[in-house]
């Protein structure tokens, strides 16, 4: 018995001794020298000093010595044995938190506010709801339920009326195929305007660089030249069919010299002969200039169909995502168009530059914009009519 008295006494003190160099090991940073990654800079123990606790508990030492060897406060040795059934792992257990400032029938009622109005600013939130809360607690209530605050994307004004004629208009078409849109000869104009098509530019830089010149991307403060163009495609067989870009002209007889019923119908008499098959169908939009009675009735005259269209829905014309690819081909191909002044001869040589790079564009482009259209009818279908993302 005397025997294992002695042992156990000689395991303790092997124990305390342990202790103690690790615990020298582990000494003060020296001024400016380097941080010891062992270091923390919380104040409550990690699961290693812990579970140094507890060992030496086991091996008979008193609470006092541990703190003492530990450099620990007494009370927090005695806390870490007492709360050692209740820790997994020697890890902290989640303390239950500040307590909220509102309560949760503060939080429906904001819910219900945000659904109803939610182009309300933070404000105005507080103000309706009565809350005394933080925009970041009211940031942290909606978050929660999915809801985050976003830029609202911008689209034409749609009315009840138009919703139900674009809704009409696109289930007739819902179970159209590649074969019935690509008779379709999709048609529109763009003002061209030089510098547009630019991508969004992003820099590295730190928050203290924010308003540094160099970081900004700037733009021109009044409209830069400017050209009026004209195209269409269609489907084949195999491929794409497109029309030649022609450059409109202005009607000096017409109000503010701009462009009228006049100036299309130099561009159908011009381009149809050469573009338009029996078995094409073709798409115009409800602009002025193309339900003028002079337009209608040229049509009339030539025999060539026209597909009903609904009003306000630039998302169901394919050729409106022509332009960006357009614009932004004349700033890669012809980069010195922004240094050549606002002459009628930059004009000319931005009009070349767009008749060129129109020749340019992939038929994948067009290709992938007819094969888009059963997408874009469903959308709208989906949307009882309203505003697509396209």
């Amino acid at each position: 018995m005397r025997d294992f008295y002695r042992e156990r006494e000689f395991s303790r003190s092997l124990f305390s001794t342990l202790l103690l160099i690790i615990h020298l090991m582990a000494t003060p940073r020296r001024p400016l020298g380097l941080i010891d990654a062992n270091i923390s800079d919380r104040k409550e123990l990690s699961p290693y000093i812990r579970g140094q606790v507890i060992a030496a508990k086991r091996f008979g030492h008193k609470p006092a010595e541990i703190a003492t060897v530990l450099n620990l406060p007494d009370s927090t040795v005695r806390t870490t044995i007492i709360r050692e059934s209740q820790r997994l792992n020697g890890k902290s257990k989640k303390g239950r938190g500040r307590r909220k400032s509102y309560t949760p029938r503060d939080e429906r009622n904001l819910l219900r506010h945000i659904r109803l109005n939610p182009k309300d600013t933070y404000a105005a939130v507080r103000q309706a709801t009565g809350l005394e809360i933080s925009r970041t607690t009211i940031k942290k209530i909606l978050k929660a339920s999915g809801i985050t605050n976003w830029r609202a994307k911008k689209r034409p004004a749609l009315t009840e009326k138009h919703a139900q004629k674009r809704l009409a208009w696109c289930k007739a078409r819902k179970d159209w195929t590649r074969d019935n849109w690509k008779n379709i000869m999709w048609s529109d104009e763009c003002s061209a305007e030089r510098g547009k098509g630019k991508c969004g530019v992003w820099v590295f830089r730190t928050p203290a660089q924010k308003w540094d010149k160099e970081m900004i991307e700037t733009y021109a403060k009044s409209k830069d030249i400017s050209v009026m163009v004209w195209g269409c495609f269609w489907g084949l067989e195999e491929g794409i069919g497109r029309s030649e870009l022609y450059l409109l002209d202005r009607d000096f007889e017409a109000k503010k010299y701009g462009y009228s019923a006049r100036s299309y119908l130099e561009v159908l008499e011009d381009q149809m002969p050469k573009c338009w098959e029996p078995g094409l169908i073709f798409m115009q939009d409800g602009a002025s200039i193309h339900t003028a009675y002079a337009v209608r009735r040229w049509f009339q005259d030539m025999a060539i169909p026209l597909i009903d269209w609904p009003a306000v829905s630039p998302d169901l014309n394919p050729i409106e995502h022509v332009w960006w690819h357009l614009k932004k081909g004349v700033l890669e191909a012809h980069p010195e168009l922004e240094n050549i002044g606002a002459t009628e001869e930059a004009i000319q040589a931005l009009g070349r530059a767009l008749v060129e790079v129109w020749g340019t564009l992939p038929d994948s482009l067009f290709e992938s914009l007819i094969e888009s259209m059963p997408r874009r009818v469903a959308a709208c279908i989906a949307a009882d009519g309203w505003h697509t993302k396209y």
